[in-house]
């Protein structure tokens, strides 16, 4: 995990997977509230080089609604969301470093069906902050 990754800001020779719409659970960590997100979004970034690999990741994170200072909070992932994410990172890895041909519909859908209430936050969303939204 790194937190100080960027879209699009990358190294020689390393390529970029950005994980749109993923299902989070945030929780305050001042009042406690809890809140899930449709629009959580997870930046991969990672390399091949010496036969070796390397994946960075960076979950964006989210602010409560009801706090007047909130931080940003972690978004959490159950365990569905996070094997799709993997898998979808994984066909990423594929076509980037081995060439085999990955259609869009390969990739796995990362909202499961959850009721997520409102409208989403982009004035409280770090990805929406830097672009990534």
């Amino acid at each position: 995990e790194n937190d100080s990754l960027q879209v699009h800001v990358l190294k020689p020779g390393w390529k970029e997977f950005v994980q749109r719409r993923a299902l989070g659970r945030f929780r305050c960590s001042q009042c406690f509230h809890e809140w899930s997100s449709a629009k959580a979004h997870v930046l991969f970034q990672m390399c091949r080089c010496r036969g070796q690999g390397m994946v960075w990741m960076r979950a964006f994170r989210q602010a409560c609604r009801r706090c007047p200072n909130p931080q940003l909070e972690e978004p959490e992932f159950s365990q569905e969301t996070v094997e799709r994410l993997l898998h979808n990172l994984v066909l990423k890895i594929l076509k980037y470093f081995y060439h085999l041909p990955i259609q869009s519909s390969d990739l796995l859908e990362v909202v499961v069906d959850a009721l997520v209430v409102g409208p989403h936050d982009s004035t409280r969303c770090e990805g929406c902050q830097l672009g990534v939204c």
